[in-house]
């Protein structure tokens, strides 16, 4: 029974490991972060009513139909972005990490068709939603009398590991048909491919340098206390969503309503999970009682396991006013995204040979390799501004907000499974650029974004500084407290180039 609850505590123990190690992944709990190289993305997405251009099947597929007649082949030739994530006392006080990204990629390719004297319209589309990647490494080795039990300083070992990518490519088709003259309907069908690899680990080590212990006159190498955590996997995931759009325009003012589905799940690839937690050589200080180690190990892979990602119901809201006199416009649009229940976003088979039964027993959780995922609901709000310079040359600019859904979350009755950590930063969007018409066919854009969030006193990643072996009120091992004072800082910057071919007619103004 001593043993039993020496190994509880130690359990107790391996909860901190996991929680102490919860870096920040920037993008995978936002909806609002795609860019798609158009003039949609000057005007930072508030075209849900109308001039979405090459992206309506995207943002409401009854505007499709603003297009008079003929067809439209847009490309995206190159999209350049730079991401920079700061995160300051995260591993310690004084002990920042930062991480920086670039990409060069193409993000959008779409056709559109409407036949001449038809009241429908088509489009086919291929984009990337979402493309994240954030890959944290840390390493440091320092002398430091931290094993109260063995004479002398030891070597104080740690690594720290995170890395998240996550994209999310969807290949779609829509068509809109005109009721009248002024109100329209559309919808969209979309095959959404997303692909996740995530790594968290932590490794601790205090070992000394010296042989201290001596067996029949000879040395032996001294013990080596350790902490170790250590979580990853890896999935394709293909879903489908459905998109239903209304537009309606009255003299001078167009208004947008769209309907986006939850997705619908097809089948997963590529399934591989991984989890191990190990504890070994640590004593008490308080009463000198040194606490037997234990690990726990599970890894499983292709159809041993079941995944998934859900993408939310959300319905958005538009409008465009062209101001009297000018053909300049004013666009708002808002998007309320449903919450999202507590789910298992990786479900594995329960076993009981990951471990040793006296550790098993005491697991709050045997399902130890699942991991649980959930979201908040989440409004956001856009609003742009388009300024005709010239007959051929227009000026865009619009602001987006970018809220996380998983701040504050409730897991509910999954509140005690293995989660995937990432923050809860919201961020903010300006754009701007410009457009240009020439030769009567060829449509260019050229412009860029800023983006930046910021949020305050988190809880660290981890604390290398003052460790110590074991503090029984923090429940402390091979570490400082963790403490609420990192703040994260997230900077990012785009620019925008994109092409469009025209057959036919202009699209209307």
């Amino acid at each position: 029974m001593k043993h039993t609850g020496i190994l509880l505590s130690l359990l107790i123990l391996a909860g901190l490991l996991l929680s102490g190690s919860s870096a920040q992944a920037q993008l995978m709990n936002h909806y609002w972060s795609v860019n798609f190289n158009s003039q949609s993305s000057l005007l930072s997405g508030a075209v849900v009513a109308g001039d979405g251009g090459n992206t309506s099947m995207y943002y409401n597929p009854a505007t499709i139909s603003d297009m008079e007649k003929g067809s439209n082949l847009s490309f995206s030739t190159s999209l350049l972005t730079w991401n920079v994530s700061l995160f300051t006392n995260a591993l310690g006080n004084n002990t920042d990490i930062i991480n920086i990204s670039f990409n060069v990629q193409p993000q959008f390719l779409s056709f559109s068709s409407r036949p001449h004297k038809s009241k429908f319209a088509y489009a086919f589309t291929t984009l990337v939603r979402m493309k994240d990647k954030i890959d944290i490494s840390y390493y440091n080795s320092t002398e430091i009398d931290i094993i109260k039990s063995t004479p002398g300083p030891e070597n104080y070992n740690v690594a720290y590991k995170y890395f998240l990518e996550y994209n999310d490519n969807w290949v779609g088709m829509a068509s809109s048909y005109d009721v009248n003259d002024r109100f329209r309907i559309g919808a969209s069908l979309f095959v959404s491919v997303a692909y996740v690899s995530y790594k968290n680990s932590l490794n601790l080590y205090a070992f000394s340098t010296k042989d201290t212990l001596w067996v029949d006159n000879v040395p032996n190498p001294s013990l080596v206390s350790k902490a170790i955590y250590s979580n990853d996997f890896k999935f394709v995931d293909y879903r489908l969503i459905l998109k239903l759009g209304f537009s309606y325009v009255l003299e001078n003012w167009k208004f947008g309503l769209n309907f986006t589905s939850g997705s619908f799940s097809l089948f997963s690839t590529k399934k591989e999970a991984r989890r191990v937690e190990e504890v070994a050589n640590i004593t008490n200080e308080a009463n000198n009682e040194f606490m037997p180690g234990y690990v726990i190990t599970n890894g499983q892979i292709l159809n041993d396991i079941t995944t998934r990602i859900k993408y939310p119901f959300s319905i958005s809201y538009g409008l465009i006013h062209r101001l009297k006199n000018s053909h300049n416009k004013i666009y708002f649009t808002m998007e309320y995204f449903h919450g999202i229940q507590p789910y298992k976003m990786i479900s594995a088979p329960i076993k009981d040979d990951i471990t040793s039964d006296i550790v098993y027993d005491n697991l709050e959780n045997k399902d130890w390799l699942s991991v649980a995922n959930t979201a908040k609901p989440v409004l956001n709000i856009a609003v742009g501004y388009r300024w005709v310079l010239k007959e051929n040359i227009m000026f865009l600019n619009g602001f987006r907000t970018d809220f996380n859904n998983i701040s504050g979350a409730d897991y509910k009755n999954l509140a005690s499974y293995n989660t995937i950590n990432t923050n809860n930063i919201n961020i903010y969007h300006y754009t701007s650029g410009f457009q240009f018409f020439f030769l009567k066919k060829y449509l260019l854009i050229i412009g860029g974004e800023l983006s930046y969030g910021r949020e305050k006193n988190q809880q660290q990643l981890a604390n290398f500084s003052d460790p110590v072996e074991y503090d029984p009120s923090t429940n402390t091992i091979l570490q400082g407290t963790i403490q609420n004072n990192m703040d994260v800082y997230s900077l990012g910057f785009n620019i925008y180039f994109g092409l469009s071919f025209k057959f036919g007619e202009k699209n209307k103004d």
